[in-house]
């Protein structure tokens, strides 16, 4: 089947030695996994002749959102591998230049935001599917729950990634800015 070989290279891709796929892109690979698991629920459960018609419309527009978030987190996904290469060409700017060490703090907010981006989705796509579980049939309510702790990861490994990057950004400001989003993440997992 083709979906198997894709996840083999991805995680053939994580174990190698390579930098990149990380943390980061692993964990938004991981919220937008949970994302089409909901959708899977969601859209088999709309299929089904027993659900109920006032569902339907909850359903339907639930689908959307959660496709929309899906495919935010799979962007997210390459823009990790592109935060880490920006970080890589700051470093290399010679040392004695001016624009190093701002080109190296812009990389490192890049290398934060977009984890922090990747777990704002996984935050909101999780509420979403708090919201429809009820109306999801019960013989494929586990796949939900499969979807809430794939989303649940997607928002920890990216509080992981976010704090990797925050320990060398110079900025308190920013710095006390991006741990409030850390705790607001924490707070829903």
């Amino acid at each position: 089947m083709e979906w198997y070989t894709a996840a083999e290279r991805f995680t053939e891709a994580l174990a190698s030695s390579e930098p990149t796929p990380g943390g980061g892109a692993a964990a938004a690979m991981a919220g937008a996994m949970g994302c089409a698991l909901a959708i899977m629920a969601v859209g088999t459960t709309l299929k089904r002749k027993a659900t109920p018609e006032d569902a339907r419309p909850r359903l339907t527009q639930s689908l959307k959102r959660l496709s929309a978030f899906k495919n935010e987190l799979k962007g997210y996904i390459q823009k990790d591998g592109e935060a880490y290469a920006a970080y890589l060409t700051a470093k290399k700017l010679p040392k004695e230049s001016a624009e190093r060490e701002k080109a190296v703090q812009d990389a490192l907010l890049f290398a934060a935001r977009v984890p922090a981006d990747a777990a704002s989705a996984a935050m909101h796509c999780l509420r979403e599917v708090d919201a429809i579980k009820s109306d999801v049939a019960e013989i494929i309510l586990s796949d939900i729950y499969c979807a809430k702790h794939l989303l649940q990861a997607c928002i920890k490994s990216s509080v992981e990634s976010i704090r990797a990057n925050l320990s060398f950004i110079t900025n308190e400001d920013r710095v006390n800015e991006i741990n409030k989003q850390i705790a607001s993440f924490l707070k829903v997992c």
